[in-house]
C-alpha cells in the first residue's frame, strides 16, 4: 500500500462517534417506564429481567465515554498520513531540518507519538470487544423473554450494523497503524541515511 492509498483509506474511516451515537438510538436504553417507546414490549419483562439488563448497561457507560473519544485516533491517523508525504517530499528534496521535525513529532511529540497512539488503538479495540459482548449477553436475555415476533423487530433494528461499522473500524485502524508505521521506519531510516552520506 503506498502512502496515497494510505491516505485515502485514512480518510474513507468512520466516524466513530456517529456509529457509537446511531448504536445508541437504536439500541436499547436502561428500562423505565419513559424509555424505549421504539420497543413497548420491554416494559413487559419481569423485574429480574430487566434489573439484569439495567445491570449490563449501567456497566457499559464507562464504555460508551472511552469508544467515544476514540475519534480522535482517526484525527491522528489522518495527521500521520500526511507526514509520512511530507517526510518523503523533504527526504527527496534533502531538508534536513524538516525531515527531523516531522521524525521528531511521530517519535516524541505529546499528543502525535505514535507509540501512544498504538496503544490508543489497543485500547478502543478492548472497548468495542467489551461492547460487542456485553450486547450479545443483553440479547441473550432478551431472547430468553421475548416472543419470536419482538425478537424479530428488535432484531431488524440497525443497531448490530452499527457495532458492525465500530468493529470494522477498529480493525482497520489496526492495518493503517501497522502500514504506517512500516512506512515511517522506512522513509526515517532513509533520512538518516542521506544525512549521513551528505554528512
Amino acid at each position: 500500500m503506498d502512502l496515497r492509498d494510505i491516505k485515502t483509506e485514512v480518510h474513507s474511516l468512520a466516524d466513530i462517534e456517529k456509529d457509537l451515537s446511531q448504536f445508541k438510538t437504536h439500541w436499547i436504553k436502561p428500562i423505565r417506564s419513559n424509555t424505549n417507546q421504539h420497543l413497548p414490549f420491554l416494559n413487559d419483562l419481569n423485574q429480574d429481567a430487566k434489573d439484569k439488563i439495567n445491570q449490563a448497561l449501567h456497566k457499559l457507560q464507562d464504555t460508551f465515554k472511552n469508544i467515544h473519544s476514540s475519534q480522535m485516533i482517526n484525527y491522528k491517523l489522518q495527521q500521520y498520513s500526511r507526514y509520512l508525504i511530507e517526510l518523503k517530499l523533504t527526504t527527496f528534496n534533502g531538508d534536513d531540518n524538516k525531515s527531523q521535525m516531522i521524525t521528531n513529532q511521530f517519535i516524541n511529540d505529546d499528543f502525535l507519538n505514535i507509540k501512544q497512539t498504538l496503544t490508543e488503538i489497543k485500547q478502543f479495540d478492548t472497548h468495542v470487544k467489551s461492547l460487542q459482548h456485553d450486547y450479545d449477553e443483553v440479547n441473550g436475555l432478551l431472547q430468553k423473554h421475548l416472543s419470536l415476533e419482538e425478537m424479530l423487530f428488535y432484531l431488524d433494528l440497525p443497531h448490530r450494523l452499527y457495532l458492525i461499522n465500530l468493529v470494522k473500524t477498529s480493525q482497520k485502524q489496526k492495518q493503517l497503524a501497522q502500514k504506517i508505521g512500516a512506512h515511517a521506519v522506512s522513509l526515517i531510516k532513509e533520512t538518516q541515511f542521506v544525512k549521513k552520506r551528505k554528512g
